[in-house]
């Protein structure tokens, strides 16, 4: 089928699978002024894909607010969020929550966490469980064991939601029993998570190798099947672990790659150990 008889999704996706955004923008944006249904989504997953959250959310706060897209709030809370818009982000999640969106409960609760409105965040969270999301037990455990401290609920939660057909729940109990000291109940945690493919996994893991086992070389190789296995924040944990290995030129690399990619956090540690912005994002489009 010729290229220009394809839908938009065909087309544009087409063009991000081979990272051709200065080819894919252009025609995002022109079909977004349009009024195309599918343009608003694709448009601002493409900037955020190409470093340009704060673009990312023009766009969705135009489809959310002014076009009634609802079905994309949850995702405009996500990027409020991530640019730290705390006034956008809330009557975000609440406009995806009332719409249904299956993961606004969870994505809400993340957000009243980092917000440190601890009691709503644990209300949220247990509503999201109690509908079947798969990740709020993982957020719950790691909100007591984190934030609060309490590593006695902590566990008892974590206990209590395992389950292998969420298997981040293993990562949370591995987690619970590497802050308690229980090193080898956490490893044998870990890899059953490895067995079952958790999400976050590699990253997990390897911070407990490093942090808790003082293994370097075993905490490197798993940051290194994070990055193989695109975990979503492996250039921020890589590139911080490198900083604190002394090989700079090396944790520069990745993380300028990806915060050309949208990574907030890797941008932040950039910033701070190159003000200068001497850092080439080698691997990375342009924004």
């Amino acid at each position: 089928m010729p290229e220009d008889t394809d839908s938009l999704p065909v087309r544009v996706n087409r063009l991000r699978d081979e990272d051709r955004y200065d080819e894919a923008l252009p025609i995002l944006r022109e079909a977004f002024a349009a009024g195309e249904p599918e343009a608003a989504r694709l448009y601002a997953l493409s900037l955020m894909e190409t470093g340009n959250y704060p673009a990312a959310r023009d766009v969705l706060v135009e489809a959310v607010h002014k076009r009634g897209q609802v079905r994309l709030a949850g995702l405009l809370g996500d990027v409020a969020d991530d640019l730290d818009e705390p006034e956008v982000a809330e009557p975000a999640y609440l406009t995806a929550i009332a719409a249904e969106d299956e993961e606004a409960l969870n994505d809400y609760g993340v957000f009243l966490r980092g917000q440190e409105r601890y009691p709503e965040a644990v209300e949220v969270l247990e509503r999201a469980i109690a509908q079947g999301d798969n990740l709020a037990a993982t957020n719950l455990v790691s909100l007591y064991f984190d934030d609060l401290g309490d590593l006695y609920t902590a566990e008892r939660l974590a206990l209590r939601y395992l389950n292998e057909e969420h298997p981040s729940t293993y990562v949370a109990l591995a987690n619970v029993h590497a802050e308690q000291g229980r090193l080898d109940e956490a490893e044998a945690a870990f890899r059953e998570a490895i067995r079952l493919d958790a999400p976050l996994v590699h990253q997990n893991y390897a911070l407990f190798l490093w942090q808790k086992r003082a293994d370097t070389a075993g905490a490197e190789r798993e940051f290194r099947l994070a990055e193989d296995s695109d975990e979503p924040g492996w250039g921020y944990e890589l590139g911080s672990f490198l900083v604190e290995q002394d090989r700079r030129d090396e944790a520069l690399d990745i993380l300028a790659w990806a915060a050309s990619w949208g990574d907030v956090e890797a941008g932040k540690v950039l910033a701070e150990i190159d003000p200068e912005g001497h850092a080439e994002a080698a691997r990375g489009p342009e924004a």
